[in-house]
């Protein structure tokens, strides 16, 4: 185990006192505590594109097909 040493003001000492005499435990495993609590962050996940991720081909292809009809009709072409 390594010691470490902390900064807190006044107020969220005193209620890091009272949470961890709530809890029956010391200051070091309060906040041993709560780091196990607290989530990993994960990056946000893009749902189109995580469809695809086993099938990287079928991307590729369906870009093709983009770009193909994309060349033929360019995007400020009109109809009609």
């Amino acid at each position: 185990m390594e010691k470490i040493e902390l900064q807190l003001d006044k107020k969220t000492l005193e209620k890091a006192h009272a949470l961890a005499k709530s809890r029956h435990c010391d200051l070091s495993e309060l906040i041993a505590y709560a780091i196990e609590q607290l989530p990993m962050a994960e990056p946000p996940k893009d749902r189109l594109l995580g469809l695809f991720a086993d099938d990287p081909e079928s991307v590729d292809e369906m870009l093709e097909e983009v770009m193909k009809d994309r060349a033929a009709h360019p995007l400020n072409q009109r109809f009609g």
